[in-house]
């Protein structure tokens, strides 16, 4: 017979063990309420999800992100009031952080940025000023990178820019630069949240949408609309912002730990994008049923001379002058090297 001091010799020591494995973990100090309207089970979706694990172990069950995804919490800039409130934490996204740092709105710029590794050199060099807009807002820069080119989704296909402005097109109701350049161009949009977009597109209100290939894939465009043109129209940029109210409440060697996985995220989403949408426009939507109408070479000159002429014309109303200058200056210096293709910070 066991004795009964050496059973409770025996249950100490096993407690101790399953608190050593883990299994025994202490609720988080500090957990972060994150908000995004990507749709879960998405690849993004999936991504916020790691990032969240990554935190939990490096932190040993200190920190905890707790993801609202699909806009649960609401749309973008709801979603932001609710942090300013204190009803959430944090969020990752895409045109909200344009209003956390407005030099970002130069991303938007039809026909300024051309492909990825163009975003990423521009993205690199503003992230300084970016940091220095996020603080001044309340807001630390926890990842910047971005969702890649937009893409035209259309339900005709489009070969020049008459056919463009034949039909009625979805743009964000939250992108206040393309609300401006699309009319100057003499293109219609129609401004609608994300979610409005494919029931826009059901009742015939819209007759495409301007997307990302990865956006078009999410939110079921690519299911409704019959042909894609790739031209590259802009690029789209994205972040995860946290509340500086939110990262004072980690201890600060634990802040360390959720800005390198938050780093870590940033090379896996900007990988991620990547192949997704050589997947997507190097066949993948074409095997779902979509036809690709490759751009020509005059329809290309077209609409990015008349995104020059605009951009020109409207100048301020769009981005400061000298931020717009100096962005060209460095477009200017890396068209003539080949462009490192190194994510943001």
């Amino acid at each position: 017979m066991i004795r009964q001091g050496t059973m409770l010799r025996c249950a100490l020591v096993i407690a101790a063990l399953l608190l050593a494995s883990g299994l025994g973990r202490a609720e988080p100090k500090v957990r972060l309420r994150m908000a995004a309207i990507a749709p879960d089970g998405t690849a993004w979706a999936r991504e916020l999800h790691a990032l969240s694990r990554d935190i939990v172990n490096e932190t040993n069950g200190q920190v905890e992100m707790k993801w609202y995804l699909g806009a649960i919490a609401g749309d973008e800039l709801t979603a932001l009031e609710r942090i300013k409130k204190n009803q959430l934490d944090g969020m990752a996204g895409a045109i909200f952080c344009e209003r956390l740092a407005p030099s970002l709105w130069v991303t938007r710029i039809a026909g300024l940025l051309r492909n990825r590794e163009e975003a990423h050199l521009i993205l690199n060099r503003l992230f300084p000023t970016v940091e220095k807009e996020f603080t001044a807002n309340g807001f630390v820069a926890l990842a910047l990178g971005n969702f890649g080119s937009e893409v035209f989704f259309s339900r005709t296909p489009i070969r020049s820019m008459a056919d463009l402005r034949k039909g009625h097109y979805w743009t964000w109701s939250l992108d206040e630069v393309w609300l401006k350049e699309m009319p100057a161009m003499g293109i219609q949009s129609v401004a609608l949240p994300v979610e409005a977009a494919a029931q826009a597109y059901d009742e015939g209100r819209i007759d495409g949408f301007f997307g990302v290939p990865t956006a078009a894939l999410a939110f079921q465009w690519s299911s409704r609309a019959k042909y894609f043109t790739n031209l590259s129209a802009a690029i789209l940029p994205g972040c995860i912002a946290l509340s500086q109210r939110a990262l004072d409440s980690i201890p600060v060697e634990l802040q360390r730990v959720v800005r390198s996985a938050a780093a870590k995220f940033s090379v896996r989403f900007e990988d991620l994008g990547h192949r997704q949408d050589q997947q997507l426009l190097g066949g993948l939507f074409e095997h779902q049923g979509l036809k690709n109408t490759p751009p020509s070479d005059a329809f290309a000159a077209e609409f990015f001379e008349a995104a020059r002429r605009v951009r020109e014309e409207m100048g301020a109303k769009l981005v400061p002058p000298d931020l717009l200058k100096q962005v060209d200056v460095w477009l200017d210096e890396a068209r003539k090297v080949e462009i490192p293709a190194k994510p943001a910070h």
